[in-house]
């Protein structure tokens, strides 16, 4: 198997003490995932960083006329109390991937954070795991992310733009659970 950093998945206020814990010294990396109105930890003492603006709301396929719905209709929703849902987009998966890639062979951790640590960051903790080990690992990548953060559930629309990009033609959304007709 590839070498690669040891991956830590946690939510904002996780995050911000665990970042000032004596163990931190080993963190080399961090992807921080922050919504409109949430924020990220410090990175600025963090030799890798990589910071994400978007809210964890889905990412519907153009062809799901019912997710499309949906999404405009929560959208709406939002913008009455000011708020504008910006789902994760394509340049985005672009991005964990390029991260990813850059930082494989850090020798520490790689923090990967958003509000809650459910949704986002397992998301982008996965496709960081599926990048460096490559086609074929998917299920172990998959369970790697379950051992780590027993809660997750990893963000849907995240997870089929990374099977894409990453030409797994569905063996990572598969290994996830998900339905490959969405």
């Amino acid at each position: 198997m590839p070498r690669h950093p040891n991956v830590v998945i946690l939510g904002y206020s996780e995050a911000a003490m665990f970042i000032q814990q004596p163990y931190a010294a080993d963190v080399r990396a961090i992807i921080a995932i922050a919504g409109q109105r949430e924020y990220t930890i410090d990175t600025d003492n963090v030799e890798h960083s990589l910071i994400l603006n978007f809210d964890d709301t889905e990412t519907p396929a153009d062809v799901d006329l019912l997710g499309q719905a949906r999404l405009a209709m929560r959208q709406r929703a939002a913008g009455e109390f000011g708020i504008r849902m910006k789902p994760p987009t394509r340049a985005d998966v672009d991005a964990i991937i390029a991260f990813a890639r850059q930082t494989q062979k850090v020798n520490g951790t790689l923090i990967c954070h958003c509000h809650a640590g459910i949704s986002r960051s397992p998301a982008v903790a996965l496709i960081c795991l599926s990048a460096w080990r490559g086609s074929g690992s998917e299920a172990e990548c998959v369970a790697d992310i379950r051992r780590a953060r027993p809660a997750a559930v990893p963000h849907e629309g995240l997870i089929r733009i990374a099977d894409e990009k990453l030409g797994r033609g569905g063996a990572l959304t598969r290994a996830l659970g998900l339905d490959d007709s969405a």
